[in-house]
């Protein structure tokens, strides 16, 4: 990784850059205001990227607890369980049942030394994962370190100088990581804003080439890639957090000429493995990052992928909750969650497989499966009709239309299997990263429909 580039600012923003000293100088002032607080688990809590990456640094570099809510509300740190001492935060009216530190009122330090932390010092993140319930994950600084080398290996050439915008939020790991952390380490210049309409992204890339951190949360709302800056101006678009639906990768690399590269991985294991659209033929597999290592071990429900790298949340073999396959070649096919057998009737089904069938039908754009609890166990099927699909049910309503797709099934399935419930809505509830929460789902099926 290359060293930090002192003539380039850290940061900017509409009002104006933040140049190199002016950032570790800030970095340096909060140290020295923290040195005072008694508190030891600090939550940060900054709408501006710049502050965040001040703060992090800050409260690493004192050996506090950093510790990063799942959404940036009071309400987050209280429902997560996480106990903290104080709120660093450039929004301190909103904190009032905490301890508040204003992060902006810290006076700049003399210093601009620009130090990094220890490797051990650990920043405190919360994932949601599938359960919809907040989960304590501990990253140590030379995680978070070692996983920017990698992803730096992997695509800093091809990166270059090109300025760092994000659709998604920095308090996301994936956020921290490639919008903040990365762009920090290797000397390039980050939007301290997330930029949530592509309008905001062709304003920037007039002015600068530059690099897209988003979600398919975000990249499946653009109604035609010309909403999106000029191909040229853009160096490259990464996507985390859940798959790109086949159809918008597709559409994305044939009309606007970049197919974004979709990162797969988790707050515990970090990143994993990449691929990019290449033809429906090749989008299966996916490429292992750089200092990744996986195996595949048998289970009831399949091979279930476990790796190890350095930036794994836990030290050696970590298991993920996928299962997968591997090609002759070394690359991976994901097989759908390690969780998504169920058994219904003594009878088992792999929802990921019945989702991969159903998918195949020419009205279906997108699907959900899930388990439904009750007196008698079935599935439901949570359908995102293309634009023949929402035709038909148009025309002909809700029960025609998922007769046709259950007569569909029929053809792999046995009866007792088919999905008993089906809803019809404009899109799946996903959260802003474009993970489809389990209990979400579940409120689809809570009221009559």
């Amino acid at each position: 990784m290359r060293n930090v580039i002192p003539t380039r600012p850290v940061a900017i923003s509409e009002h104006g850059a933040l140049d190199q000293t002016a950032f570790w100088r800030r970095v340096h002032g909060l140290r020295a205001a923290l040195a005072s607080q008694p508190a030891q688990r600090v939550a940060l809590v900054c709408e501006d990227s710049g502050w965040f990456a001040a703060g992090m640094l800050a409260l690493a570099q004192t050996g506090r607890i950093c510790v990063v809510p799942q959404a940036p509300q009071a309400g987050s740190i209280t429902a997560s369980g996480a106990h903290v001492g104080a709120v660093l935060t450039d929004r301190p009216g909103e904190f009032t049942e905490f301890t508040t530190l204003a992060i902006g009122d810290a006076p700049p330090a003399g210093d601009a030394t620009a130090s990094l932390p220890d490797d051990d010092v650990c920043i405190e993140c919360y994932t949601s994962g599938s359960s919809g319930m907040p989960k304590c994950v501990l990253k140590a600084f030379g995680q978070l370190r070692r996983e920017v080398a990698a992803l730096e290996q992997q695509w800093g050439e091809q990166l270059g100088d090109a300025l760092v915008l994000g659709t998604i939020p920095h308090y996301h790991l994936y956020g921290t990581l490639v919008r903040v952390l990365w762009p920090l380490l290797a000397g390039r210049t980050f939007v301290t804003h997330t930029c949530v309409q592509a309008a905001e992204l062709r304003r920037w890339a007039a002015q600068h080439r530059c690099v897209i951190v988003s979600s398919p949360a975000f990249l499946q709302r653009i109604a035609a890639p010309a909403e999106l800056p000029p191909a040229a101006q853009v160096a490259a678009v990464f996507s985390s957090g859940a798959p790109l639906a086949d159809p918008f990768a597709e559409r994305l690399q044939r009309d606007w000429g970049h197919a974004p590269i979709e990162i797969y991985g988790s707050t515990e294991t970090g990143g994993v493995a990449w691929r990019v659209w290449s033809g429906s033929a090749e989008r299966p597999y996916w490429r292992l990052l750089p200092g990744v290592q996986t195996e595949l071990r048998e289970e009831p429900a399949g091979m279930r992928l476990w790796v190890k790298s350095g930036f794994t949340w836990q030290s050696g073999w970590m298991a993920t909750g996928d299962l997968a396959r591997r090609h002759d070649d070394g690359r991976l096919v994901l097989l759908g969650r390690a969780d998504d057998v169920v058994k219904l009737e003594d009878k088992r089904v792999s929802l990921s497989e019945m989702r991969t069938r159903l998918m195949a039908h020419a009205w279906v754009e997108n699907v959900r499966l899930l388990l439904l609890a009750g007196p008698r166990r079935s599935i439901g099927a949570v359908v995102i009709l293309n634009a023949a699909g929402r035709r038909q049910l148009a025309a002909n309503g809700k029960l025609p239309t998922s007769r046709e797709l259950r007569n569909w099934l029929r053809r792999s399935y046995e009866p007792v299997l088919l999905p008993r419930k089906w809803r019809f809505p404009e899109a799946l509830p996903d959260n802003d990263m474009g993970k489809i929460e389990h209990a979400n789902l579940q409120q689809l099926f809570a009221r009559r429909a």
